[in-house]
């Protein structure tokens, strides 16, 4: 299933609130793919150390799987459309020089 197609997916097939327990039964096994097509993660893969023991809402388990995807779901790390884009270093981009404004 493409990413794009969770948020419709989880308002339909699960009642909420919904307990991580019954999420992880019900639809555990359902294959998230990344954007580039080359790979997938289940839903309990995503949510396996998430603190959370019940979600109100598909929208909150829906940022809940958002905000635990592998990198592989991240579009270019580091980059910024508000300007250059900075010089990549081994522990990420830098600064070229301090900014103020």
């Amino acid at each position: 299933m493409r990413i794009n197609e969770l948020p419709d997916f989880l308002e339909d097939e699960l009642d909420y609130p919904i307990d991580h327990a019954t999420v992880v039964e019900q639809i555990g096994a359902v294959e998230i793919e990344a954007p580039d097509d080359h790979g997938t993660e289940t839903v309990s893969v995503i949510i396996d150390g998430v603190g959370l023991e019940t979600y109100r809402s598909a929208d909150e388990l829906f940022e809940t799987i958002i905000g635990n995807v592998s990198d592989e779901y991240i579009g270019r790390k580091f980059y910024d459309d508000r300007g250059s884009n900075p010089i990549d270093t081994e522990t990420g981009p830098g600064d070229e020089a301090d900014v103020s404004f």
